[in-house]
């Protein structure tokens, strides 16, 4: 073995992956958005077991379809806005649902050297949060959704992390045996979890997307065996005499990719007339 290969193959590799994108995030961290201070206030002020955070990413169809739906499924879990728009007038719109239906909004800084149409763009957003929004806040139990999900009933994440540190969406890699949990689905009890173990990071050495860099600091360090995931199914949607199937992660509807499918805008508005005629009706969608 050469002293390349050494250098660009391996753990040294991944050493080195990491060691940038730390160096890249530690500069992220210090910047600062002009809705944190009052954003920092307002989620301090929450009485909620468990507080939902968001990143929204340039559909504002999306962001207002959870956060009503949340706000009448699931009272209980109070939704932070985060919003990591590349599209400035797609920002403006989210901003002023936000505003006008009080929920609490934050503009994200700017990642230096990232590529928005990324993991890394979303894994750098959610670390962001944590340290600027959520550990300023005092938050000890806190959830991350994906823009695109759609709550069909009634839930409460509290039970879900009642005996265990996480919950959420296992994805994994069989090739490394390496497990993670999608950020797009997860829960965290910081009681029980160090704020040092969480890192939203992209693992690609070991080919994990998102969050996978907690394979190492967090999962591989827990019972696999006895942890309870999310339970996935296959939602069915139909819109005049289509089906449209999309992933359910226990009773959340993952409408998926609406920043890159037209198609599934129409899904989005499909579900909000649903949603303002009867919010029943969203628990009567078929999940298998």
């Amino acid at each position: 073995m050469t002293f390349r290969d050494i250098v660009l193959g391996g753990p040294l590799q991944r050493g080195l992956f990491h060691l940038r994108y730390q160096v890249l995030d530690a500069i992220h961290y210090r910047k600062r958005s002009p809705d944190q201070a009052a954003a920092v206030a307002a989620i301090r002020a929450l009485d909620a077991p468990v507080v939902a955070f968001t990143i929204a990413f340039n559909i504002p169809e999306a962001v207002a379809l959870l956060s009503d739906a949340m706000a009448t499924l699931t009272p209980s879990i109070p939704l932070i806005v985060c919003d990591n728009s590349t599209d400035a007038e797609a920002a403006r719109k989210i901003r002023a649902f936000c505003e006008a239906a009080g929920r609490t909004y934050c503009r994200l800084p700017k990642a230096p050297l990232v590529k928005f149409h990324s993991s890394r763009s979303h894994a750098t957003a959610l670390n962001w949060v944590l340290r600027n929004l959520i550990l300023p806040a005092g938050v000890r139990r806190f959830a991350t959704l994906d823009h695109d999900l759609v709550p069909l009933q009634a839930y409460d994440f509290a039970v879900k992390i009642k005996d265990q540190p996480c919950y959420g969406y296992v994805r994994r890699q069989d090739a490394s045996r390496a497990w993670y949990l999608w950020p797009g689905f997860a829960v965290f009890d910081l009681d029980r979890i160090k704020p040092s173990k969480i890192n939203f990071g992209t693992d690609r050495m070991l080919g994990l997307d998102t969050g996978g860099r907690m394979w190492g600091t967090l999962y591989r360090h827990m019972n696999e065996a006895s942890f309870v995931p999310a339970q996935v199914g296959e939602g069915v949607v139909v819109i005049g005499e289509e089906e449209h199937l999309h992933l359910v992660f226990d009773i959340w509807l993952h409408v998926g990719q609406v920043s890159y499918r037209e198609g599934n805008l129409a899904l989005l508005a499909e579900l909000r007339r649903r949603l303002a005629r009867d919010p029943t009706s969203l628990s009567q969608i078929e999940v298998r």
